[in-house]
């Protein structure tokens, strides 16, 4: 258990603000006293042992943007304090669903001194305060950093980032772009066979839809090739030179179709970190109805598709038989078993023989294992955590599959913005893979049974 001894004989421990049990603000007459400390005594509680650091600023303050009175600061890098959790005050005010399980991904434990940081106090007020009401912690064991964040920039240091933050952009940033560049497009990814029912009930002003039967095709919704996609794309009125922000109802969607434009040639595209839903959530204002393309005459580019994005099965089998290589199976953990097989459509069950698993979440459409509560990327830390279990290292050659490439696309998305640079993407996936009747592996395992048929498996093929 931490003890604050030391920091008290130094007298290092002093301020002490009052969190309310109802408002979230500072309070000078209520009952529960959180003490605050200034940077340099920050600085020395981490060196004690069981200490906890919490970001309380939003997921995109943390991955590395810059907001200065609520407003994006595009050429600007920011990042979080070293060895902090994500946990983010408008988790709380949202009153989002899974908010116990990210508190309980920080790590903290009960005993733990709690540390608390946000852009001013309020973010780390809102956290004390839930903290103490719901999770029961003692406010003798929580401390918020003075001056949160900036006090913290401006007197030491040095901040983490996410590498690759600017690829995952925040609602703010669509504004910005358009005004900074009126030819950024902005692309709505649908699904439901050309209808556009979402989008046209609602979507981001200005905003284009491209469903998924423009890339991708039946029955088991393998990308289709480069130069049809990038007559798609024309149509569409985007070619390779444009800048692209897309999103949609679900993180997978708009990963997809990220992917598979970068996949035909666009090189500047970038992904809204949390859809639709984080927007509607900023107050930002939406439109309804069709916006009709104006299509351009050339994509702007021929030939192959982009492999260190995409690669076909025949690049994936190569790939096996590399040496410090790995397929990474993201599926749920009972489609990796072979319990189940995860889709209506597609009843053939297993993984593939020597896959690691690099999570996914509990059913073939849900990615839970990589998100905060409002659907952004989960801390990137935490992915790279549960990934190096399972030998999993930004080093290797991967290539991440699921079923189809939907869930497999936004791995590999946030497999970038981590530095995970040899990544890929095997779309075809499990499907193809089985429909070619490939070797198969099912069956419950352990993480080191499953680490020992990977390795055995490249022994092999060595």
């Amino acid at each position: 258990m931490f003890s604050p001894a030391p920091l008290r004989a130094a007298g290092l421990l002093s301020l002490s603000v009052f969190v309310s049990a109802c408002s979230g603000q500072a309070s000078e007459s209520n009952s529960d006293p959180v003490t605050a400390i200034s940077p340099d005594e920050l600085t020395l509680l981490l060196q004690q042992p069981d200490v906890t650091l919490i970001d309380a600023r939003s997921p995109d303050a943390f991955n590395g943007w810059v907001f200065d009175d609520g407003t994006l600061q595009l050429q600007q890098q920011g990042g979080h304090i070293p060895e902090a959790e994500l946990f983010s005050a408008r988790w709380i005010e949202r009153k989002l669903d899974d908010t116990d399980r990210a508190w309980m991904r920080t790590g903290a434990d009960k005993d733990d001194l709690v540390i608390i940081y946000g852009n001013g106090q309020g973010q780390a007020n809102t956290v004390a305060e839930w903290l103490i009401s719901e999770q029961k912690l003692e406010a003798e064991n929580l401390r918020i950093l003075a001056g949160g964040f900036p006090a913290w920039s401006e007197d030491s240091g040095k901040a983490d980032f996410l590498p690759g933050f600017r690829t995952l952009v925040p609602p703010q940033y669509v504004g910005a772009a358009l005004t900074a560049d009126p030819d950024t497009v902005v692309v709505q990814i649908g699904w439901d066979g050309g209808k556009g029912k979402d989008y046209r009930e609602e979507h981001i002003p200005g905003a284009l839809y491209w469903d998924d039967l423009e890339f991708e095709y039946p029955p088991i919704y393998e990308a289709s090739p480069v130069e049809d996609i990038r007559a798609s794309l024309a149509r569409l009125g985007i070619d390779k030179d444009d800048s692209v922000v897309v999103y949609s109802t679900e993180s997978i969607g708009a990963a997809r179709g990220a992917a598979i434009m970068k996949y035909a040639g666009v090189d500047d595209v970038v992904m809204l970190n949390g859809g639709i839903d984080r927007w509607k959530a900023a107050g930002l204002p939406l439109e309804s109805g069709w916006n009709t393309p104006e299509p351009v005459k050339t994509f702007g580019v021929t030939g192959a598709g982009d492999n260190s994005v995409i690669i076909n099965i025949d690049e994936a089998k190569i790939l096996r038989q590399q040496p410090d290589s790995a397929l990474v199976s993201i599926r749920a953990w009972n489609e990796f078993t072979g319990q189940v097989s995860g889709y209506n459509y597609f009843e053939k069950r297993g993984r593939i023989p020597g896959a690691l698993w690099g999570h996914a979440g509990d059913s073939s459409w849900d990615m839970n294992h990589y998100h905060n509560p409002d659907h952004t990327m989960r801390n990137y830390h935490q992915i790279a955590e549960f990934w190096s279990e399972w030998n999993i290292r930004p080093e290797m050659q991967l290539s991440f599959y699921c079923g189809n490439g939907w869930r497999a696309s936004e791995a590999w998305w946030y497999a970038q913005a981590m530095g995970y640079e040899k990544s890929t993407i095997y779309s075809s996936g499990w499907m193809r893979w089985r429909e070619d009747e490939n070797p198969v592996a099912s069956g419950e395992l352990t993480r080191e049974q499953a680490l020992e048929e990977w390795k055995q498996l490249e022994s092999a093929l060595l």
